[in-house]
């Protein structure tokens, strides 16, 4: 088949994800990728030429550096639409060349016919302020319904994801495949010689500010640690009296260092999340990125699931918040990205 993948852009998880999908698909098919930014630039640093790359952005960031993510999401909406509207203009040049398959992650404006278009998105709700979760659920069910299936990575019992792609208003069952995690890294049988991890992904300016604020609570953990800018974009790696800080790490140095790690502190970002329910780490710690709502609510979600700790990056005691993680037992997942892969491949198969 020839396929087209659109890949979501604020920041790289959804291309991470992806990855296996993507690779899998590269078995037998021909497979051209929209993006932009880091997320394209991992793509192709890990693909090379066994894909076509197209440069396009999606919807505009609505990030600040303040914590109130949610305000400037709702006033900037208006401004989200247009941007959705010009990606769409731009991937239509593209679909209309003629692909077999068109699977879109989280990129709305990557969609050809509903017969043989896919979504995949765990996140079918928004936690919005001013009582408008209703209001976008529906918005977004009225998108969703341009594509043939969407495509869950979570189970649908005994989930990750919650509220954000269970109990649904708007779309009916038939619609939607839960196919499992998906991850990148896979689980390896090495030696747990890192004390900790430190993963700072995500987009700016919150990741910037959260490394300033780890590295100066760096003298209160004890043992090697291990720290990954999440910035693809720099070369500037330096080390500290017990850490070593790389601006990025390949996938290959990444899936290496969470194995080898006793203890991870990271952004509750989802693809994140189920990279930790790959390698069933239980020790870790969630910095969620301020005001962000979908990290929040996992944030909050883990928590009373006993699942993961987590705590503010504003009110961030970094000795005190690791100590009271080890009440909590992670996440069993019901199968693997093994399996998850091939339920995809059913999915957009059948």
């Amino acid at each position: 088949m020839k396929v087209l993948f659109g890949v979501f852009d604020w920041g790289i998880g959804h291309a991470t994800r992806d990855m296996p999908l993507i690779a899998e698909l590269l078995k037998a098919n021909e497979v051209h990728i929209i993006s932009t930014g880091r997320a394209l630039k991992l793509l192709r640093d890990h693909f090379a030429d066994r894909c076509i790359y197209y440069d396009i952005p999606s919807v505009y960031p609505p990030y600040t550096k303040t914590r109130f993510f949610k305000v400037k999401f709702t006033f900037t909406t208006p401004k989200m639409i247009r941007s959705l509207q010009y990606a769409r203009d731009k991937s239509q040049r593209i679909i209309s060349t003629k692909f077999d398959r068109v699977i879109s992650d989280c990129r709305y404006d990557v969609y050809d016919k509903p017969d043989n278009s896919y979504l995949i998105n765990h996140q079918l709700k928004f936690k919005t302020p001013f009582g408008a979760e209703r209001i976008f659920e529906k918005w977004l069910a009225s998108r969703m319904k341009r594509y043939k299936y969407i495509i869950v990575p979570d189970f649908e019992d005994n989930n990750l994801t919650g509220k954000l792609s269970h109990n649904l208003r708007y779309l009916g069952k038939d619609k939607i495949k839960y196919i499992g995690i998906l991850s990148h890294v896979r689980k390896i049988d090495l030696s747990q010689d890192v004390e900790y991890f430190i993963s700072l992904s995500g987009a700016e300016p919150q990741r910037t500010i959260l490394q300033e604020k780890i590295i100066r609570q760096l003298n209160e953990l004890e043992g090697k640690v291990v720290i990954a800018g999440g910035n693809p974009d720099s070369a500037a790696n330096t080390s500290y009296d017990n850490a070593a800080f790389y601006s990025f790490l390949g996938a290959e140095q990444q899936e290496n260092i969470m194995n080898r790690a006793k203890f991870i502190i990271a952004r509750p970002g989802y693809t994140t999340v189920m990279e930790l329910a790959e390698l069933n780490k239980r020790k870790v710690l969630f910095l969620p990125t301020p005001g962000q709502s979908e990290q929040e609510y996992l944030a909050d979600y883990y928590e009373k699931q006993k699942y993961f700790h987590h705590v503010s990056q504003y009110r961030l005691k970094l000795k005190e918040a690791v100590e009271e993680c080890a009440e909590f037992t992670g996440f069993n997942p019901a199968w693997k990205t093994e399996r998850s892969v091939e339920e995809f491949m059913r999915a957009i198969t059948s």
